[in-house]
């Protein structure tokens, strides 16, 4: 039977252990995300939502930073999906090469990876389409806001076609107006691409207008103190006046209030 968990964590520990001192930073913490799905991350300052996304991307950890438990990433173990493509990362800061264009740099991981030249080209125009960034493809990233830039940096990311995207606050830095513009980018590619997104945030109106379920961390050591569904259906700007919207963040808000406690 194929698993339709594309995300699966369980009793997942990390301890910082070193000569002066001892960190617990993640205890325990146990959850699945499903194929297709939208879920986001939130948790208090410094809980350890940085730890458990390297983790989960199969980055490299501090040295003395002892792992404990398992996490499976569409069958795999973190580093391996990374290896194999199978994960796409999107960061707070966008990381483009100022001398490569916009077309230039969402082709890079193709040519990295060996796509012919009729395969990147085909690829890059989809992706141009699909992010409405073909006016823009030879623009440099100096050129571009804060905002086309990230879009640029999701391009890149969709490209090898990853089977999860993994984004850490990408638009923490955006002003509100543009946060809200990329909110709704990101949710049109999701419907558009059927990829599953983790998405990390410190705003609990974000996680709300973004996501199918939010999972609420606890302080350090971090755990899982409630995962709540989202049951409000998309466009979520057509939601935002309603009581159930407003319930939702009233709910988030005291469960993030008491897991910082």
């Amino acid at each position: 039977m194929v698993s339709t968990k594309i995300i699966e964590v369980k009793n997942l520990g990390a301890i910082f252990d070193s000569k002066d001192k001892r960190l617990e930073v993640l205890k325990d913490i146990t959850f699945s995300i499903n194929k297709g799905s939208f879920v986001s991350i939130i948790g208090p300052s410094g809980c350890g939502k940085s730890t458990l996304f390297r983790l989960l991307c199969g980055l490299p950890t501090k040295d003395d930073c002892k792992i404990e438990g398992k996490i499976s990433i569409n069958g795999k173990k973190p580093q391996t999906a990374r290896e194999s493509r199978d994960i796409g990362l999107v960061l707070q800061k966008p990381t483009l090469l100022e001398w490569r264009t916009v077309r230039q740099n969402i082709q890079l991981p193709l040519e990295i990876m060996g796509y012919s030249k009729n395969t990147i080209e085909k690829k890059t125009k989809d992706l141009l389409k699909k992010l409405d960034l073909e006016e823009y493809s030879h623009y440099r990233p100096s050129e571009l806001s804060g905002g086309m830039q990230q879009k640029v940096s999701i391009g890149r990311a969709l490209g090898y076609n990853p089977e999860l995207l993994l984004m850490d606050e990408p638009f923490v830095a955006l002003d509100e107006i543009n946060r809200r513009r990329m909110n709704n980018e990101i949710i049109n590619i999701w419907e558009k691409t059927k990829k599953t997104i983790l998405f990390v945030t410190h705003s609990i109106e974000e996680s709300v207008y973004l996501s199918q379920s939010v999972i609420v961390l606890t302080k350090k050591p971090s755990t899982i103190y409630k995962k709540i569904d989202i049951e409000l259906p998309y466009p979520r700007s057509n939601q935002e006046n309603s009581s159930t919207y407003f319930k939702y963040i009233k709910e988030i808000r005291k469960y993030l209030n008491e897991a910082s406690n």
